[in-house]
């Protein structure tokens, strides 16, 4: 009986074990993004391109694009960009502050978000910022920063 109850205790540490570590996989993290992290880009940008490692709901999640002001290193414009976005990512009713005209249309749900951005973009620094709802329920968010500079 003793032998039984082991085998009970350890197929039930197991399955929480598994349980805890599917639950910690089932976020949407940004896996890929153009323009990149960091980058600095000299044509006129038109999108940012966002790819999560699993679909969002697209209708329940925020994404953002905003102009930044210069800083003197790459710390300093995260730092800015982190400040800023926990101002205006849950903000309405801002559409002229921002740099994007939001969304292309697509699915309901996608790993791949495209986000338009407005023609008239002035040279500097850009944050990208996003709050999503994967489709498993789990909220992320984050941000990045990219640079034009034709």
């Amino acid at each position: 009986m003793a032998v039984r109850s082991r085998w009970t205790v350890a197929l039930a540490v197991l399955a929480l074990w598994v349980g805890l570590s599917a639950a910690a996989w089932g976020h949407a993290h940004l896996r890929q993004a153009s323009p990149a992290q960091g980058a600095t880009v000299t044509e006129t940008p038109t999108e940012v391109r966002l790819t999560f490692s699993e679909p969002v709901e697209v209708g329940f999640s925020t994404f953002k694009v905003y102009p930044i002001a210069p800083a003197d290193d790459e710390g300093a414009l995260r730092e800015a960009a982190r400040q800023l976005m926990g101002e205006v990512l849950h903000a309405r009713d801002d559409a002229d502050a921002r740099a994007d005209a939001g969304v292309a249309e697509g699915s309901r749900t996608s790993a791949d978000i495209v986000i338009v951005l407005k023609e008239d973009l002035e040279p500097g620094p850009y944050v990208v910022m996003w709050r999503v709802l994967s489709v498993d329920t789990h909220v992320t968010e984050g941000f990045y920063t990219f640079t034009y500079a034709p």
